[in-house]
């Protein structure tokens, strides 16, 4: 069960992709054009120096396609806010058999392998596998404390102020269309909106009792209508009121707000970050 918990901790993508792509490409042919593993110091070829490169073309061509056209196309899945150890193991597993497959079919190509067919395949995934393995346990890691502590301290210093961060009370009324019916909700009372759908829940007191609303809404629409800056949209599907906020934690793939009153763990996008830490060290 541990081990289940464990692969489903939010995980933090890496969002420059360009970057990975042109760094790991040009590691490839170095690497095999220096060191020459898995027999390819024995390849006799006019070109051999030149073939032995083109494996990190051939890496670069399938990283373009697993890191820039398959996000796009699996958006939702791909969305950072989701994003867990596990789903990054098994990103970074169809990698390595994509560019194993590529391999063998450049090696292929060129006469470099003595297997064909499904031994082939086998073969060049593992040998890519044994290549890849180390630099990319090493990147997890590091990747995975960097980002940890950096949220950490963020947290900490954000709630640092939060005792600091009071509002006036507003005194005003939402007025929201459900449908054909029109809700009023007291502005101080409402703790946070959440998107479910087509719908938006809406969390809120009423003569100090929590309750909930559910209505035919958009959060766009929502976050239209609040002038008042004390809320906040931390994430796509969330906007809170900050006035509500007990404390806020650090992962290592952002940050999460306790709400009183509320046991569910509010998300802070990654890109709202910055956002959210100016504002509540504003006061």
């Amino acid at each position: 069960m541990n081990l289940i918990k464990q692969l489903n901790t939010p995980f933090p993508q890496n969002l420059k992709r360009w970057k990975v792509i042109f760094f790991v490409s040009l590691f490839i042919s170095l690497f095999l054009w220096l060191f020459q593993p898995f027999g390819l110091q024995t390849l006799d070829h006019e070109y051999k120096d030149l073939i032995l490169i083109g494996y990190g073309l051939v890496t670069f061509v399938i990283l373009i396609f697993n890191l820039i056209l398959i996000p796009k196309v699996f958006y939702t899945f791909y969305q950072d806010e989701n994003w867990t150890i596990l789903k990054e193991i098994l990103h970074l597993s169809w990698i390595i058999i994509s560019i194993g497959i590529g391999n063998y079919f450049y090696s292929y190509v060129f006469s470099i392998i003595p297997w064909i067919g499904i031994n082939g395949i086998l073969v060049l995934i593992l040998d890519t596998f044994f290549i890849a393995i180390i630099p990319i346990t090493i990147t997890i890691i590091i990747r995975q404390n960097v980002h940890l502590k950096q949220n950490i301290k963020h947290s900490h210093q954000i709630n640092s102020h939060i005792s600091d961060y009071l509002k006036e009370p507003a005194n005003t009324k939402l007025i929201l269309q459900s449908g054909n019916q029109q809700l009023h909700f007291n502005i101080d009372e409402i703790i946070f909106f959440e998107s479910e759908g087509n719908y938006i829940n809406i969390h809120y007191l009423e003569n100090q009792i929590l309750k909930s609303k559910l209505i035919r809404n958009t959060l766009k629409n929502i976050e239209e209508r609040l002038s008042d800056k004390t809320f906040f949209k931390s994430h796509r599907a969330f906007i809170i009121n900050t006035s509500f906020i007990e404390k806020v934690k650090g992962n290592s793939q952002g940050l999460s707000v306790q709400l009183i009153n509320i046991e569910k763990e509010i998300p802070v996008s990654r890109s709202n970050i910055k956002e959210f830490k100016e504002l509540m060290n504003s006061n």
